[in-house]
């Protein structure tokens, strides 16, 4: 296998896999922006869950059919980015504040930061975090499609 076939990957398999990240991704970007009652506590969980689900599928994805393990990284480190950033974001764009129900915008801090504070650590610790996510399950999740691949060939 070239190092072109592992890195950047060939065809549009690349595309179809960055492609089902990004429409999961503005889903959820709807999900958190809209006031709607189950979002609140225990459904951001689920939410974020899925997200991470996803990304680590389009990373299987690309595996098992030659997509890259540069996407499977960009994958998974979106997802990761996402749960640190947006929320907060929405929560701040709305002016949001901790009341006695919690934050109006699921977020995933649980100490009450305010939403530009909160923002501010996003920033921070978010890209680190969705580093080392990226690294090691969207590695791993590769590393199953490939093995997949080879499995499905014999």
């Amino acid at each position: 296998m070239s190092s072109n076939a592992l890195l950047p990957g060939t065809g549009r398999t690349a595309t179809r896999a960055l492609g089902a990240v990004a429409v999961a991704l503005a889903a959820a970007s709807l999900l958190v922006v809209l006031p709607w009652e189950p979002m609140r506590t225990a459904g951001r969980y689920a939410l974020w869950a899925g997200l991470v689900a996803v990304a680590l599928g389009a990373a299987g994805y690309v595996g098992r059919y030659r997509g890259g393990l540069l996407v499977g990284w960009v994958s998974v480190f979106l997802a990761a980015v996402w749960i640190y950033v947006v929320p907060p974001l929405a929560a701040l764009v709305r002016g949001d504040a901790t009341g006695a129900g919690g934050y109006a915008v699921p977020r995933p801090s649980v100490v009450g930061l305010d939403p530009r504070a909160e923002l501010l650590t996003g920033l921070r610790i978010g890209p680190v975090v969705a580093l080392v996510l990226a690294l090691t399950l969207g590695s791993a999740a590769f590393a199953l499609g490939v093995a997949l691949r080879r499995r499905s060939v014999r």
